[in-house]
């Protein structure tokens, strides 16, 4: 499993958001989306008036989860990294804001670098956001990301992994 490490000191490079239906699980039909009656009925539920209700407050779920995911993104930088720099998830869930690595590269001659790896994320309760970052950029360092890349990974995929290693 990958190791989670606390994020609030850190200086982060914001990459891009992940989707939340990489990492939710929510079960969706396709067919779902073709049905004209289906999608009305999805809009007259975002314009109705909702019910007052008394307050009541939720039963933390506290219960840990697991997701694997593949994550990749192509760096380019106009100069060369004099430093370390590392990929990034970072997440929120019931505890705190976490973030995992997925590859760090110390410096080089290249200008463009790829990184990507396989990372597991255990969290507790519901993930409320998930953010791709890079570290370890200096002020003034120009960097650009291209073909930010993350998707869950299934159990034929951890099963075919495991045959190749």
């Amino acid at each position: 499993m990958s190791e989670k490490l606390p994020v609030k000191h850190l200086k982060l490079y914001k990459l891009g958001e992940i989707p939340r239906s990489e990492f939710i699980d929510i079960p969706t039909n396709n067919t779902d989306l073709l049905d004209q009656e289906k999608r009305g009925f999805f809009f007259k539920l975002l314009r109705t008036p909702k019910p007052q209700r008394k307050f009541e407050p939720k039963i933390s779920k506290k219960a840990k989860h697991l997701i694997k995911l593949n994550a990749a993104v192509w760096l380019h930088f106009v100069t060369p990294p004099k430093q370390k720099v590392a990929f990034m998830l970072v997440y929120k869930d019931l505890i705190d804001k976490f973030g995992v690595i997925v590859e760090e590269v110390g410096p080089t001659h290249k200008t463009s670098i790829m990184l990507s790896n396989k990372v597991e994320i255990e969290y507790t309760g519901e993930i409320e956001f998930l953010r791709a970052y890079c570290t370890g950029i200096s002020s003034g360092e120009i960097v650009t990301a291209e073909g930010l890349n993350i998707k869950r990974m299934t159990s034929t995929e951890d099963i075919a992994i495991e045959k190749l290693a």
